[in-house]
Protein backbone atom coordinates (compact mmCIF):
# COMPACT_ATOMS: atom_id res chain seq x y z
CA UNK A 1 0.00 0.00 0.00
CA UNK A 2 1.23 3.54 -0.89
CA UNK A 3 1.39 6.15 1.54
CA UNK A 4 -1.45 8.58 -0.04
CA UNK A 5 -3.55 5.15 0.18
CA UNK A 6 -2.90 4.51 3.70
CA UNK A 7 -3.57 8.27 4.44
CA UNK A 8 -6.68 8.21 2.36
CA UNK A 9 -7.64 4.94 4.49
CA UNK A 10 -7.28 6.40 7.93
CA UNK A 11 -8.99 9.40 6.94
CA UNK A 12 -12.14 7.25 5.59
CA UNK A 13 -12.18 5.48 9.26
CA UNK A 14 -12.01 8.72 11.05
CA UNK A 15 -15.17 9.80 9.60
CA UNK A 16 -17.08 6.60 9.99
CA UNK A 17 -16.55 7.02 13.76
CA UNK A 18 -17.61 10.27 14.00
CA UNK A 19 -20.80 9.77 12.14
CA UNK A 20 -21.52 6.85 14.23
CA UNK A 21 -21.10 8.17 17.67
CA UNK A 22 -23.89 9.28 19.31
CA UNK A 23 -24.30 12.47 22.15
CA UNK A 24 -27.42 12.16 24.79
CA UNK A 25 -26.87 15.87 25.14
CA UNK A 26 -27.06 17.36 21.86
CA UNK A 27 -30.11 18.95 20.33
CA UNK A 28 -31.49 16.83 17.15
CA UNK A 29 -30.59 18.17 13.77
CA UNK A 30 -33.26 19.63 12.19
CA UNK A 31 -34.31 17.86 8.73
CA UNK A 32 -34.55 20.11 5.72
CA UNK A 33 -38.00 19.00 4.66
CA UNK A 34 -39.82 17.80 7.11
CA UNK A 35 -42.02 14.68 6.62
CA UNK A 36 -45.46 14.49 5.76
CA UNK A 37 -47.87 14.32 7.91
CA UNK A 38 -50.20 12.29 5.69
CA UNK A 39 -51.34 9.09 7.78
CA UNK A 40 -49.47 5.52 6.18
CA UNK A 41 -52.92 4.29 4.58
CA UNK A 42 -52.94 7.49 2.59
CA UNK A 43 -49.80 7.53 1.18
CA UNK A 44 -50.58 3.85 -0.33
CA UNK A 45 -52.72 5.15 -2.96
CA UNK A 46 -51.11 8.79 -3.58
CA UNK A 47 -48.26 9.11 -5.08
CA UNK A 48 -45.17 10.53 -2.90
CA UNK A 49 -45.30 14.38 -3.44
CA UNK A 50 -42.28 16.06 -5.48
CA UNK A 51 -41.93 19.09 -4.03
CA UNK A 52 -39.48 19.08 -0.86
CA UNK A 53 -42.27 20.91 1.32
CA UNK A 54 -44.12 19.15 3.88
CA UNK A 55 -47.28 17.76 2.67
CA UNK A 56 -50.79 19.66 4.49
CA UNK A 57 -52.33 17.52 7.52
CA UNK A 58 -54.90 15.69 6.64
CA UNK A 59 -58.26 16.22 8.84
CA UNK A 60 -57.63 12.64 10.77
CA UNK A 61 -54.73 14.39 11.90
CA UNK A 62 -56.01 18.05 12.52
CA UNK A 63 -57.23 18.67 15.99
CA UNK A 64 -61.28 19.38 16.08
CA UNK A 65 -61.77 23.36 15.84
CA UNK A 66 -65.50 23.67 16.27
CA UNK A 67 -67.15 22.24 19.76
CA UNK A 68 -70.31 19.75 19.51
CA UNK A 69 -73.93 21.23 20.45
CA UNK A 70 -75.11 19.64 23.76
CA UNK A 71 -76.54 16.40 23.66
CA UNK A 72 -80.01 16.80 24.60
CA UNK A 73 -81.50 14.06 27.04
CA UNK A 74 -84.55 13.41 28.84
CA UNK A 75 -82.76 15.52 31.40
CA UNK A 76 -82.30 18.39 29.22
CA UNK A 77 -84.28 17.92 25.87
CA UNK A 78 -84.31 21.58 24.15
CA UNK A 79 -82.80 24.87 23.74
CA UNK A 80 -79.90 23.23 21.38
CA UNK A 81 -78.85 26.21 19.50
CA UNK A 82 -79.73 26.65 15.62
CA UNK A 83 -82.48 26.22 13.32
CA UNK A 84 -85.38 23.70 13.33
CA UNK A 85 -85.38 21.22 10.43
CA UNK A 86 -87.37 21.68 7.71
CA UNK A 87 -89.33 18.64 8.75
CA UNK A 88 -89.36 16.02 11.11
CA UNK A 89 -89.37 12.02 10.84
CA UNK A 90 -91.59 11.35 13.79
CA UNK A 91 -94.15 13.80 15.36
CA UNK A 92 -95.61 12.34 19.15
CA UNK A 93 -98.85 13.71 20.67
CA UNK A 94 -99.83 13.07 24.12
CA UNK A 95 -103.30 14.60 25.28
CA UNK A 96 -104.19 14.95 28.51
CA UNK A 97 -107.09 15.88 30.92
CA UNK A 98 -108.80 18.30 33.02
CA UNK A 99 -106.16 20.64 33.60
CA UNK A 100 -105.81 24.90 33.53
CA UNK A 101 -103.19 27.41 34.24
CA UNK A 102 -106.00 28.36 37.07
CA UNK A 103 -107.61 25.92 38.05
CA UNK A 104 -107.87 21.69 37.92
CA UNK A 105 -107.35 19.75 40.66
CA UNK A 106 -104.57 22.25 42.49
CA UNK A 107 -102.98 25.75 42.49
CA UNK A 108 -101.20 25.73 39.10
CA UNK A 109 -98.27 26.72 37.59
CA UNK A 110 -96.03 27.06 34.15
CA UNK A 111 -98.05 25.21 31.62
CA UNK A 112 -101.11 24.24 33.81
CA UNK A 113 -98.76 21.85 36.63
CA UNK A 114 -98.98 22.15 40.12
CA UNK A 115 -95.65 23.18 41.63
CA UNK A 116 -93.69 20.32 43.10
CA UNK A 117 -96.37 18.07 42.54
CA UNK A 118 -95.62 16.84 38.58
CA UNK A 119 -91.93 17.57 38.26
CA UNK A 120 -91.38 15.85 34.92
CA UNK A 121 -93.69 17.75 33.10
CA UNK A 122 -93.44 21.06 35.21
CA UNK A 123 -89.37 20.50 34.32
CA UNK A 124 -90.04 20.27 30.39
CA UNK A 125 -92.46 23.02 30.72
CA UNK A 126 -89.71 25.52 32.23
CA UNK A 127 -86.91 24.01 29.58
CA UNK A 128 -89.44 23.52 26.34
CA UNK A 129 -91.95 26.07 25.03
CA UNK A 130 -95.45 26.79 25.45
CA UNK A 131 -97.99 28.98 24.90
CA UNK A 132 -99.26 31.19 27.82
CA UNK A 133 -103.07 31.32 25.94
CA UNK A 134 -104.45 28.92 24.02
CA UNK A 135 -107.70 28.09 22.60
CA UNK A 136 -110.03 24.60 22.21
CA UNK A 137 -111.82 24.05 19.53
CA UNK A 138 -115.61 24.97 20.67
CA UNK A 139 -115.79 26.43 24.50
CA UNK A 140 -119.15 24.97 23.95
CA UNK A 141 -118.49 21.03 23.81
CA UNK A 142 -116.90 18.33 25.57
CA UNK A 143 -113.95 16.47 24.58
CA UNK A 144 -114.46 14.81 21.56
CA UNK A 145 -115.29 17.97 19.74
CA UNK A 146 -111.80 19.30 20.96
CA UNK A 147 -110.24 16.06 19.77
CA UNK A 148 -112.13 15.85 16.30
CA UNK A 149 -110.63 19.57 15.63
CA UNK A 150 -106.85 18.71 17.23
CA UNK A 151 -107.11 16.24 14.25
CA UNK A 152 -108.77 17.54 11.25
CA UNK A 153 -108.68 21.50 12.37
CA UNK A 154 -112.89 21.42 12.06
CA UNK A 155 -115.61 22.52 14.62
CA UNK A 156 -118.04 19.72 13.49
CA UNK A 157 -121.50 20.00 13.94
CA UNK A 158 -121.98 16.12 13.91
CA UNK A 159 -119.50 14.82 16.26
CA UNK A 160 -120.85 16.28 19.79
CA UNK A 161 -121.87 15.27 23.45
CA UNK A 162 -119.00 13.31 23.25
CA UNK A 163 -121.68 10.78 21.42
CA UNK A 164 -120.55 6.87 20.80
CA UNK A 165 -118.99 5.94 17.07
CA UNK A 166 -122.42 5.16 15.00
CA UNK A 167 -123.70 6.50 11.69
CA UNK A 168 -124.79 9.51 13.30
CA UNK A 169 -121.91 10.15 15.34
CA UNK A 170 -118.82 10.25 13.04
CA UNK A 171 -116.85 12.36 10.84
CA UNK A 172 -115.88 12.24 7.23
CA UNK A 173 -113.80 15.24 7.09
CA UNK A 174 -110.07 14.65 5.95
CA UNK A 175 -107.97 14.28 8.72
CA UNK A 176 -104.35 13.88 9.68
CA UNK A 177 -104.55 10.36 10.06
CA UNK A 178 -105.42 10.14 6.46
CA UNK A 179 -102.95 12.71 5.62
CA UNK A 180 -99.99 10.50 6.94
CA UNK A 181 -101.53 7.65 5.50
CA UNK A 182 -101.82 8.87 1.91
CA UNK A 183 -98.62 10.56 1.98
CA UNK A 184 -96.86 7.13 2.75
CA UNK A 185 -96.51 7.48 6.40
CA UNK A 186 -97.73 5.60 9.50
CA UNK A 187 -100.35 6.51 11.62
CA UNK A 188 -100.61 5.17 15.28
CA UNK A 189 -102.89 5.69 17.81
CA UNK A 190 -101.67 4.09 20.97
CA UNK A 191 -104.66 3.25 23.59
CA UNK A 192 -103.79 2.93 27.19
CA UNK A 193 -106.10 0.56 28.62
CA UNK A 194 -106.70 -1.64 25.29
CA UNK A 195 -105.39 -5.00 24.30
CA UNK A 196 -106.57 -5.65 21.01
CA UNK A 197 -106.19 -3.49 17.92
CA UNK A 198 -109.17 -0.70 16.91
CA UNK A 199 -110.29 -1.52 20.48
CA UNK A 200 -111.45 1.12 23.42
CA UNK A 201 -110.36 -1.67 26.09
CA UNK A 202 -110.82 0.49 29.24
CA UNK A 203 -110.36 3.94 27.83
CA UNK A 204 -112.92 5.76 26.63
CA UNK A 205 -114.05 6.30 22.81
CA UNK A 206 -114.63 10.21 23.43
CA UNK A 207 -110.94 10.46 23.16
CA UNK A 208 -109.51 7.93 19.98
CA UNK A 209 -110.72 10.74 17.42
CA UNK A 210 -109.54 7.54 14.38
CA UNK A 211 -112.86 5.72 15.34
CA UNK A 212 -114.79 8.51 14.20
CA UNK A 213 -113.61 8.90 11.37
CA UNK A 214 -116.10 7.45 8.48
CA UNK A 215 -115.02 9.03 5.32
CA UNK A 216 -112.74 8.10 2.39
CA UNK A 217 -111.14 4.42 3.71
CA UNK A 218 -110.27 5.51 7.22
CA UNK A 219 -112.22 2.79 8.91
CA UNK A 220 -110.44 0.18 6.46
CA UNK A 221 -107.06 1.30 8.47
CA UNK A 222 -108.54 1.09 12.02
CA UNK A 223 -107.07 -2.47 12.93
CA UNK A 224 -103.70 -1.53 11.61
CA UNK A 225 -103.98 2.39 12.74
CA UNK A 226 -105.20 2.12 16.34
CA UNK A 227 -103.38 -0.24 18.49
CA UNK A 228 -102.79 -0.95 22.46
CA UNK A 229 -100.22 0.89 24.35
CA UNK A 230 -98.09 -1.76 24.72
CA UNK A 231 -97.11 -1.64 20.70
CA UNK A 232 -95.42 1.89 21.28
CA UNK A 233 -91.53 1.36 20.55
CA UNK A 234 -89.86 4.68 21.38
CA UNK A 235 -86.93 3.27 19.20
CA UNK A 236 -89.35 2.44 15.70
CA UNK A 237 -91.17 4.98 16.40
CA UNK A 238 -94.23 5.77 13.62
CA UNK A 239 -94.65 9.20 11.59
CA UNK A 240 -97.55 10.07 13.65
CA UNK A 241 -97.45 8.46 17.27
CA UNK A 242 -101.38 9.83 18.87
CA UNK A 243 -100.86 8.80 22.47
CA UNK A 244 -104.09 8.61 24.66
CA UNK A 245 -103.69 8.24 28.17
CA UNK A 246 -106.55 6.00 30.32
CA UNK A 247 -108.86 7.95 32.32
CA UNK A 248 -106.24 7.92 34.98
CA UNK A 249 -103.29 8.38 33.55
CA UNK A 250 -104.94 11.54 31.46
CA UNK A 251 -105.78 13.27 34.90
CA UNK A 252 -109.24 13.08 34.35
CA UNK A 253 -109.56 10.58 37.69
CA UNK A 254 -106.16 10.52 39.63
CA UNK A 255 -103.73 13.01 41.43
CA UNK A 256 -101.33 15.02 39.85
CA UNK A 257 -98.50 12.28 40.95
CA UNK A 258 -99.99 9.45 39.18
CA UNK A 259 -100.45 11.47 35.94
CA UNK A 260 -96.65 12.63 36.24
CA UNK A 261 -95.16 9.48 36.65
CA UNK A 262 -96.88 7.89 33.83
CA UNK A 263 -95.98 11.24 31.78
CA UNK A 264 -92.43 10.34 32.33
CA UNK A 265 -92.83 6.46 32.29
CA UNK A 266 -94.00 6.87 28.31
CA UNK A 267 -92.22 9.92 27.25
CA UNK A 268 -88.09 9.23 28.82
CA UNK A 269 -87.58 6.76 26.29
CA UNK A 270 -88.62 9.03 23.62
CA UNK A 271 -86.57 11.78 24.66
CA UNK A 272 -83.52 9.39 25.14
CA UNK A 273 -84.15 7.73 21.77
CA UNK A 274 -81.32 8.40 19.00
CA UNK A 275 -83.75 9.45 16.87
CA UNK A 276 -84.93 12.54 19.20
CA UNK A 277 -81.04 13.08 19.74
CA UNK A 278 -80.36 13.28 16.41
CA UNK A 279 -83.43 16.13 15.75
CA UNK A 280 -85.58 13.77 14.02
CA UNK A 281 -88.95 13.42 16.31
CA UNK A 282 -90.98 16.58 17.51
CA UNK A 283 -93.32 15.52 21.09
CA UNK A 284 -96.33 17.71 21.72
CA UNK A 285 -98.03 17.56 24.93
CA UNK A 286 -101.61 19.37 25.15
CA UNK A 287 -105.01 19.43 26.76
CA UNK A 288 -108.31 18.99 25.54
CA UNK A 289 -110.02 22.26 26.56
CA UNK A 290 -110.82 25.06 29.02
CA UNK A 291 -108.91 27.97 28.42
CA UNK A 292 -106.15 28.48 28.28
CA UNK A 293 -105.42 25.08 27.40
CA UNK A 294 -102.13 23.98 28.91
CA UNK A 295 -99.48 23.16 25.71
CA UNK A 296 -96.07 22.15 25.60
CA UNK A 297 -93.71 21.96 22.19
CA UNK A 298 -90.41 19.37 22.66
CA UNK A 299 -87.75 19.49 20.33
CA UNK A 300 -84.17 19.66 20.43
CA UNK A 301 -83.82 23.15 19.39
CA UNK A 302 -87.23 24.54 21.39
CA UNK A 303 -86.63 27.78 22.95
CA UNK A 304 -87.21 27.48 26.78
CA UNK A 305 -90.25 29.37 28.53
CA UNK A 306 -93.84 30.51 27.79
CA UNK A 307 -94.72 32.44 24.64
CA UNK A 308 -96.91 35.39 24.65
CA UNK A 309 -96.46 36.89 21.28
CA UNK A 310 -98.91 34.29 19.83
CA UNK A 311 -102.35 32.73 21.16
CA UNK A 312 -102.08 29.13 20.18
CA UNK A 313 -105.01 26.72 19.13
CA UNK A 314 -106.03 23.49 18.41
CA UNK A 315 -106.49 24.17 14.89
CA UNK A 316 -102.84 25.54 15.38
CA UNK A 317 -101.25 22.48 16.25
CA UNK A 318 -103.00 20.46 13.73
CA UNK A 319 -101.11 22.78 11.12
CA UNK A 320 -98.03 22.64 13.19
CA UNK A 321 -98.14 19.13 12.21
CA UNK A 322 -98.97 18.98 8.84
CA UNK A 323 -95.89 21.79 8.36
CA UNK A 324 -93.35 19.14 10.76
CA UNK A 325 -94.29 16.39 8.45
CA UNK A 326 -94.30 18.38 4.81
CA UNK A 327 -97.64 17.62 4.31
CA UNK A 328 -100.63 20.20 2.79
CA UNK A 329 -102.24 22.49 4.99
CA UNK A 330 -105.73 21.56 5.03
CA UNK A 331 -108.26 24.04 3.25
CA UNK A 332 -111.26 23.18 5.73
CA UNK A 333 -112.36 24.31 9.22
CA UNK A 334 -110.23 26.78 11.27
CA UNK A 335 -106.45 25.42 9.47
CA UNK A 336 -106.58 28.49 6.70
CA UNK A 337 -106.37 31.10 9.49
CA UNK A 338 -104.93 29.21 12.03
CA UNK A 339 -101.46 30.70 14.12
CA UNK A 340 -97.90 29.51 13.06
CA UNK A 341 -97.33 27.90 16.15
CA UNK A 342 -93.58 26.38 14.90
CA UNK A 343 -91.52 29.57 14.71
CA UNK A 344 -92.05 31.05 17.80
CA UNK A 345 -91.36 27.80 19.62
CA UNK A 346 -88.35 27.33 16.87
CA UNK A 347 -89.45 23.71 16.07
Amino acid sequence: MTRRAAALTTVVAALLVVGCRTDDNASPTTPSAPPSTVPATAAVTSPAPTSTQPTAPTAASSPATTSEPPVTTASAPCSRAGEPPATYEHVVIMVEENRTWTGGRSAAVGMGFSGGDMPFLEGLADQCSYFTDWAEMDENENSLNQYIGLTSGVKSTTVTNDCDPSATCRSTDDNIFRQVRESGGTPRTYVDGATEPCSVGDNRAKHIPALYYQGGDDQRHCADEVRPMSDLDPDRLPTLAFIVPDQCHDGHDCDDGEVDAWARSTLEPVLDSSAYQRGEVLVVVIYDEDRPVPNLFIAPTANAGPIDTVAGSHAGLMKAVESSLGLPVLDQGQLPSAPDLRTPANV
